[in-house]
């Protein structure tokens, strides 16, 4: 067996050819046909909601291509199907994930290198981060086929459909709250979001957040003093207005422009030995209820007025013993989308500190 993350959509191309014809389907118009993988009993179905999606696709020359995304099914493997001596380190001690999935070209023109879909999906888990996608050859330890190491075709012609199955990898004891689609990848937060929730992951990440008002030690890199746990405490999450947005020298995108912003204010106390340097918000992250991380805009927007979020505790320190109040600007972009909690993503520590978002 061999296991390999992807590192990026040039990327996905090569490894794709190495990969050998599997159980999900055909490996183009002529390729070999199904078979079906005996499955281990230790698999789980997962409830994710199967249905079809009307998406946009962006090839690798930045042009749009209308797909509909219809999942079929999300399997959770076990810690076994990522063992044995093939596998790369970095991937030993997780879980994949199985998801199956069918694409078909709505759109007039042909889609090259349709295998690049996939690039476009991520799995969130209940941690709040991105499963890390692999792509598989060989099988599992004692011979038994592994799913999702068949071919998309090269190409996709307009009205024509594939079925295939892509493998993400999420830590030990980490489950899945979501299915997401990027229109224009996973590095574009501002694009249209398309979601598949699984039933139970909003339960899941609600049992594990914070309340508004505790105080948590969150770790930030002090430059000087290091590394200090600061304790930190959520004050409010606070909606704006679209209104907010409209000052002509405001850095954002056409769809941010018709975003929500959310104003996020969090109290730092400095535990360091030195004045510390107010750059802590940089390090917040809007969470939604499907699981996006929506990051802060406040040092784009220094320079200008934003009604509601104070931006004057950029030009200050903070000394030994003190503590400031950051208000951090988030825009929100997606009818369907909503606050759900804000986190901290803390230095050097995988993982974020959150806590539940009551919105004002």
């Amino acid at each position: 067996m061999r296991l390999s993350s992807q590192l990026g959509k040039a990327a996905v191309g090569v490894v794709a050819l190495s990969l050998l014809a599997g159980c999900a389907g055909e490996s183009d118009a002529g390729g070999a046909p199904e078979r079906t993988p005996e499955r281990p009993t230790s698999w789980i179905d997962l409830p994710v909601k199967a249905d079809a999606r009307n998406v946009v696709h962006t090839d690798a020359d930045d042009r749009p291509h209308a797909v509909r995304i219809t999942v079929r099914s999300l399997v959770r493997g076990t810690e076994e199907d990522m063992r044995g001596d093939r596998v790369d380190e970095g991937l030993k001690g997780t879980v994949p994930h199985y998801l199956t999935f069918e694409v078909t070209n709505t759109s007039p023109r042909t889609i090259p290198d349709a295998f690049m879909v996939d690039s476009d999906l991520l799995l969130i888990g209940t941690d709040w981060e991105h499963g890390q996608e692999v792509h598989v050859s060989g099988g599992r330890p004692g011979g038994v086929d592994l799913p999702c190491a068949n071919l998309p075709p090269e190409t996709l012609a307009p009205g024509a459909s594939y079925e295939t199955c892509v493998t993400y990898a999420l830590p030990e004891g980490v489950g899945v709250l979501s299915v997401m689609h990027y229109a224009g990848g996973y590095l574009d937060e501002t694009g249209a979001v398309a979601v598949w929730p699984v039933d139970g992951g909003l339960e899941t990440v609600s049992a594990g957040l914070a309340e508004p008002g505790d105080v948590i030690p969150v770790r930030h890199d002090a430059d000087a003093d290091g590394i200090l746990e600061l304790p930190a405490t959520l004050v409010s999450v606070r909606r704006g207005s679209t209104a907010d947005l409209k000052g002509p020298d405001l850095p954002l995108t056409a769809e941010e422009r018709h975003g929500v912003p959310y104003y996020v204010s969090v109290t730092y106390t400095n535990t360091g030995t030195s004045d510390l340097y107010n750059d802590q918000s940089g390090r917040i992250r809007l969470l939604t209820q499907h699981g996006r991380q929506i990051p802060e805009k406040s040092h784009s927007f220094v320079d200008s007025e934003v009604p509601g979020c104070p931006s004057d505790w950029m030009f200050a320190t903070v000394p030994t013993g003190e503590s400031v109040t950051q208000c951090s600007i988030h825009v929100v972009t997606g009818q369907a989308e909503k606050p759900f909690a804000v986190g901290f993503d803390q230095a050097e520590r995988a993982g974020l500190v959150v806590w539940r978002a009551d919105v004002l």
